[in-house]
């Protein structure tokens, strides 16, 4: 059975603490439109904990909501993706789709390039020279309702772990990348030191059940009959 990290609020703060400079400095490679440096002030939600890989030291995870709709994710020593609110292809409300209508201003392979050059930004590419080739996915732009929406979606896959898996979602129309998600070993990294060590499930639950005390109770009183 998998373990767990037994998330207290003291962990989750000094995790959050850690993380905020690691998020910053990413959204100042890519030139997001988000507050910098980002403070607990920027913070809307913030979550972290995960599983415990048995030979693996224990990782340093969390999910990132800003004020602002920004969200970003940390795993294994580096930001493994974001999410803008502009981003066309994780917009779940179909309701939403006209916000996304547009003009085209990149075609797919000026998409491509921005995309490669995001990747560079965060320092990613040179451990992921599959994003070099051609995408094994590439969707949009889309028509819907006689409008364009000009918004592509870049997907890179490898059977080698060291680069994974590689995400982009581009705006054709504004040329910024809107989305980000990569899982690749190749950009494993060590962990940022936490002040506050974190107690696995399993240690928890056993902890907790020691300390347990079963009380007894005094039998219920008799039933009288009714006079």
């Amino acid at each position: 059975m998998m373990d767990m990290i037994h998330v207290t609020m003291q962990y989750s703060n000094a995790v959050l603490v850690a993380l905020l400079p690691h998020f910053s400095d990413f959204s100042q490679k890519l030139e997001l439109p988000v507050p910098r440096p980002i403070t607990t002030n920027h913070v809307q939600r913030f979550v972290t904990g995960g599983p415990v890989i048995e030979g693996y030291p224990v990782d340093v995870q969390g999910h990132l909501v800003l004020t602002n709709g920004y969200e970003f994710w940390y795993s294994w020593g580096h930001v493994t993706g974001f999410l803008s609110p502009g981003d066309y292809y994780a917009a779940q409300d179909v309701e939403r789709v006209p916000e996304f209508f547009g003009t085209l201003r990149l075609d797919q392979s000026e998409a491509v390039v921005v995309a490669r050059e995001a990747l560079a930004a965060a320092g990613y590419a040179n451990h992921l020279p599959i994003t070099s080739k051609k995408p094994q996915e590439l969707r949009g732009p889309k028509k819907y309702k006689d409008q364009i929406i000009p918004h592509y979606h870049l997907v890179w896959k490898s059977e080698d772990k060291g680069q994974g898996y590689v995400k982009v979602d581009v705006d054709g129309e504004s040329g910024f990348v809107t989305g980000l998600s990569i899982s690749a070993t190749n950009l494993w990294r060590s962990p940022p030191k936490i002040p506050v060590q974190p107690e696995l499930e399993s240690e928890y639950r056993r902890r907790v059940m020691e300390g347990c005390q079963i009380h007894s109770r005094d039998p219920p009183p008799e039933r009288q009959a009714p006079q």
